[in-house]
């Protein structure tokens, strides 16, 4: 049974042989790959999160007395600069209080005028005791009762004429005004209706959050920067999110965590003239924090993933613009503006392989840069003008050609090699089962 086994192996090894013999090189073009060079830029690690933006004025118009609204000043949606009127409440109750606090005045500084000659003339006669000590300090009294009513008078006058003021409602900001609440003819009541909002828009607050877990190391970044953070605030989705941001700095940290989500909320000022933003809109936001000099940045669009996570194709060159491909496991980083990606684990000057047939792939990883167009770089890294293609692609071929055969030649090798030990390992089985037989002497067969 052994020497049957020994014969089958020499029979399989010399049938594998023929076979071999019989396999010729596949002639075939390499395969267009587009690829680029890592970007090395100095980058911020950061976080990303939710933010919203806040008015840094915002005033609830309300009237401060109560009357019928006869006019309504504004268009809503207006720009109101500070001291607009907004709303005019009906004045004659008003003016009518201010004219009787002004008769009041008049009547009260008269009693005093009176009662100051009163004392004028008696103060002589008090001198000389032909009046009454007690008398005259009565006089003395009087005069000071009066002077205590002329300035009462004088502030009820003073308090009737800011009521009559405050019949005329204005914008105590620069911003704009909101919608109407109330219109023209209806009864307001002092300090609860409110007429219509005024927001500042040229400046925003912009409030958000990072992890409780975040919020030590953040503040540590804070303190060594001189208490402040760089922040982008920009669009959450649409095209306004990608072309348009803002650059500000947050300063202020709310003195407490919510317990509830377990966040802790950051404020910056924003810079907001050409009303990019407005109040109490979403945002997103980015924290940025430590910087790390030379990263290395290539589209996002290169990386893939596998089992092992995520990977690259790397494209070496080898001649008349032909390269060869090898996949190469990176460490994925942050992604930045461009839809760049920070990756680790790969040459700053390698060739990238940003889009390829992974279909043309399989008949071998040998590839020609080319654009977008399918035109093909020489290996000068210039493009082929259209008179010279054939020519390159018929010596991109024959270079890869060459390399397929090399890499059979390294197949078929391996196989002979392990077809051999196959051989040596049945033979040496066999030969063991001969000796433990009696039929081959042990010396010979330890020489062989």
């Amino acid at each position: 049974m052994k020497k049957v086994r020994i014969l089958m192996s020499l029979a399989l090894a010399v049938f594998l042989g023929a076979c071999e013999k019989e396999v010729k090189t596949v002639s075939m073009p390499p395969t267009p790959a587009s690829m680029v060079r890592p970007a090395i830029k100095d980058v911020h690690a950061y976080i990303s999160t939710l933010g919203t933006t806040a008015s840094f004025h915002s005033v609830q118009i309300v009237p401060q007395v109560s009357g019928q609204i006869i006019r309504l000043s504004f268009k809503q949606g207006d720009l109101l600069k500070k001291g607009d009127v907004i709303a005019v409440i009906d004045k004659r109750p008003y003016e009518a209080a201010v004219k009787q606090a002004e008769g009041n005045l008049l009547q009260s500084k008269a009693q005093l005028k009176i009662d100051q000659l009163e004392v004028e003339r008696n103060r002589k006669l008090a001198k000389d005791d032909y009046v009454a000590k007690q008398t005259f300090d009565a006089y003395l009294a009087k005069v000071e009762v009066d002077k205590g009513i002329v300035e009462a008078n004088e502030a009820i006058l003073d308090d009737a004429k800011i009521k009559l003021a405050w019949c005329e409602v204005s914008s105590p900001i620069d911003g704009k005004v909101g919608f109407y609440n109330i219109n023209a003819g209806n009864v307001v009541s002092a300090g609860t209706s409110l007429i219509t909002t005024v927001e500042r828009l040229d400046k925003l607050y912009v409030d958000f959050i990072i992890a409780s877990q975040n919020l030590h190391s953040v503040l540590e970044l804070m303190n060594s920067r001189g208490g402040s953070l760089n922040v982008r605030v920009s669009y959450l989705e649409g095209e306004l999110a990608k072309k348009n941001f803002r650059d500000t700095e947050a300063r202020i940290v709310l003195n407490k965590i919510r317990y509830e989500t377990g966040t802790a909320i950051l404020r910056g000022e924003l810079d907001n003239k050409d009303n990019l933003f407005w109040p109490n809109q979403p945002v997103a936001v980015r924290v940025d924090l430590n910087e790390e000099k030379n990263a290395v940045l290539i589209p996002d669009k290169c990386i893939q993933t596998n089992d092992l996570g995520s990977y690259v194709y790397i494209a070496k060159p080898y001649k008349d613009g032909v390269f060869v491909v090898s996949m190469v496991q990176i460490e994925k980083g942050q992604l930045y503006d461009g839809n760049m990606r920070l990756v680790k684990g790969i040459s700053p000057d390698a060739y990238v392989v940003e889009d390829v047939s992974q279909l043309r792939l399989n008949a071998g990883p040998y590839v020609y840069r080319a654009n977008n167009r399918g035109i093909p770089y020489g290996a000068d890294g210039k493009e082929i003008s259209p008179s010279d293609i054939g020519g390159f692609i018929a010596k991109a071929t024959e270079a890869a050609n060459a390399l397929r055969a090399e890499a059979m030649q390294r197949a078929k090798s391996v196989k002979t090699s392990s077809s051999a030990n196959s051989q040596r390992a049945v033979s040496k089985e066999g030969v063991s089962a001969d000796i433990a037989a009696g039929k081959v002497s042990g010396g010979a067969s330890s020489k062989q």
